[in-house]
């Protein structure tokens, strides 16, 4: 924009010179906030900073208390190790590899407004270079010019095709930044709703994706139930027993040792290739040392799970607001356990 629309610009009677200026404080502003995203901290967990991060329980499903295979210290809940940082993130969302810097509970709000930053940024470049393009069809006056095919030498009437063409090959570069910023900027902005969404239901995308392999284990789960029903196999009555009830509960938590807790990019789950042993050697699985001993059995999965971390619209977008480790609670809490640390 800078190399082509510029020089377009000061030529222009349909876009004011101020526009310049502007574009440079935008481009400043964005470059201000893919640093911001991409220097401040996710929200690294180490073995002394603990407390300042434990504020969610666990909800037996995708989050069990165990240690984390790789650092060896407990693994909170919403939390993950991360193999590009090497480090225990805080409320895990993604790997961003365009900031290059993990998406966590601490920096996921700045993530936010890095998206919505690049999306003004794209749609105020858009609606300029359609502006100058559109000058200069008018100035030119190209509805009423007559066109010729370049092949038959014949005169083609002009219509909006035409004069797209002709614009088009007229001014490439404009156009390519045109189209550019144009499908870039109904890219990202799906992308920004996307994050909005699951940030308002509670969910990372993290969380997200595994919530989706949760649904589909029940949905798999619960036909086979109730065709086993229908079919006379299984005795609905019969799962009504604590034994019973107590089997099922067991066997829905079992649901995690299928979720897979492999890396996670921009747009979802990432196949892990070529990784070192050590760096993920036990995080695939949720639950990889708890086997189905029963999984011949059929048993109704229970009641659909449900996401224990969604408190309602206005609190989840709080929390990414205000995140629950940077309250004044959690602060003490690590400086408390220091100091306890200290004196030992």
């Amino acid at each position: 924009m800078f190399t082509y629309g510029y020089e377009f610009i000061s030529h222009s009677s349909h876009v004011d010179d101020r526009h310049k200026m502007s574009g440079y404080v935008v481009f400043v502003i964005c470059m201000w906030s893919w640093r911001k995203a991409g220097t401040t901290s996710p929200g690294y967990i180490t073995e002394r900073n603990i407390p300042k991060y434990d504020n969610y329980p666990y909800d037996n499903l995708l989050y069990v208390n165990k240690k984390c295979p790789t650092l060896g210290f407990r693994k909170l809940a919403r939390s993950k190790y991360d193999r590009f940082t090497k480090k225990h993130v805080a409320r895990f969302d993604h790997y961003c590899g365009w900031i290059d810097n993990a998406v966590g509970e601490e920096n996921y709000r700045f993530f936010l407004l890095f998206l919505f930053i690049h999306i003004a940024m794209c749609v105020y470049g858009t609606i300029v270079t359609f502006h100058l393009l559109r000058g200069e069809v008018r100035d030119r006056d190209l509805f009423n010019a007559i066109f010729f095919n370049a092949e038959t030498g014949e005169e083609v009437e002009a219509d909006f095709w035409v004069i797209a063409h002709y614009i088009f090959m007229r001014h490439f570069q404009l156009c390519a930044v045109f189209l550019l910023m144009g499908v870039m900027s109904v890219v990202l902005g799906l992308f920004f709703l996307f994050h909005l969404f699951i940030a308002s239901r509670g969910m990372t995308t993290n969380e997200y994706y595994k919530w989706k392999q949760v649904h589909k284990w029940y949905k798999k789960e619960k036909d086979k139930f109730l065709k086993a029903v229908k079919e006379g196999k299984v005795s609905n009555n019969n799962q009504k027993s604590d034994s019973g009830q107590a089997k099922n509960t067991e066997k829905s938590s079992l649901a995690a040792a299928n979720i897979s807790d492999g890396d996670v990019g921009c747009v979802g789950p990432v196949q892990n290739r070529n990784v070192n042993i050590g760096e993920i050697p036990q995080e695939e699985s949720v639950v990889d040392s708890n086997k189905d001993e029963d999984s011949h059995e059929i048993m109704d999965p229970g009641p659909r799970p449900k996401n224990i971390y969604d408190l309602g619209v206005v609190e989840n977008l709080r929390e990414v607001l205000f995140p629950r480790s940077l309250r004044r609670k959690s602060v003490d809490n690590t400086s408390c356990f220091v100091g306890k640390t200290k004196n030992v």
